[in-house]
């Protein structure tokens, strides 16, 4: 009865941890039914060893310490995997992208989708406070009309992030920052962040806009000016909090609608 009770105890604690952090992050539920259940299994088994050498009355007080560890682990583990299953369908899927498709260099909720005029500073958007990306002016992918199009990750998110079409890399700018919070009026100009754009044959330009949030240690890049990359082909990684934007031409049909979930070398974004 008394081991019953503490698996009572471990359900109903990692479950209300997620929904706490579903309700502070916006995570998709579905992670209530993958990792709350990895948690829960995870924390039962650590709960059992436990319990051979602790009284039961220190291991009911202990398990939100167990849970939370539990829960760090997997989270650690989440963040910094590569999704191999994905990859590999990738590997069949690659040739199977039209040419004219822009892939998502990203796994996140898209939050805004903004239309840029020839010339403008695009302006990006968190929490409801604007803010500009100087930097992509000096890029010359700005000559013409762009979509800016958003994409927040959350902490469950694959942070690692893909090329979103095939092409050469024109541009690998990275710029130091000050780590404030996304929440600060001006974190996107002043957060570390790397800016890429990617030249297709035809001559057509697609950027991407990393940009790290508070805490962040860096900004990891896979790729350097002037390499050549396919679709889905890892180009970097924002580590512990992140936003990518992407800048894609005017012209383009965009595919994905504002809230959507995305995801790196499987959502596609825009049609040229």
């Amino acid at each position: 009865m008394e081991k019953i009770l503490l698996l009572i105890e471990i359900m109903v604690l990692s479950t209300c941890l997620y929904m706490f952090v579903h309700r502070k992050t916006h995570i998709s539920l579905s992670y209530l039914y993958k990792d709350n259940v990895l948690n829960i299994a995870l924390a039962m088994a650590v709960g059992y060893g436990l319990l051979q050498v602790l009284p039961v009355w220190i291991m009911a007080i202990s398990l939100p310490i167990v849970v939370g560890i539990c829960a760090v682990i997997l989270f650690v583990i989440r963040f910094y995997r590569k999704p191999f299953w994905r990859m590999l369908i990738l590997s069949y899927r690659g040739g199977q992208f039209a040419d004219n498709q822009i892939i998502s260099s990203a796994d996140g909720r898209v939050i805004y989708i903004k239309k840029i005029a020839s010339g403008e500073v695009p302006v990006s958007v968190k929490n409801g406070r604007k803010a500009t990306l100087t930097e992509i002016t000096k890029t010359g992918i700005l000559d013409y009309p762009c979509w800016l199009i958003g994409i927040e990750m959350t902490p469950f998110d694959v942070h690692r992030n893909g090329a979103p079409v095939d092409g050469k890399i024109i541009l690998n700018h990275h710029i130091d920052g000050e780590f404030r919070s996304l929440k600060d009026s001006e974190a996107l100009a002043h957060n570390e962040r790397n800016t890429m754009v990617f030249q297709m044959e035809n001559g057509t330009k697609v950027g991407i806009v990393q940009t790290a949030s508070r805490m962040v240690r860096r900004i990891v890049t896979y790729v350097q000016e002037g390499e050549g990359v396919k679709k889905g082909d890892w180009v970097g990684m924002i580590k512990f909090g992140s936003q990518v934007d992407m800048i894609i031409p005017a012209s383009s049909k965009v595919c994905v609608e504002l809230g959507q979930q995305v995801y790196v070398q499987e959502t596609v974004i825009a049609e040229l």
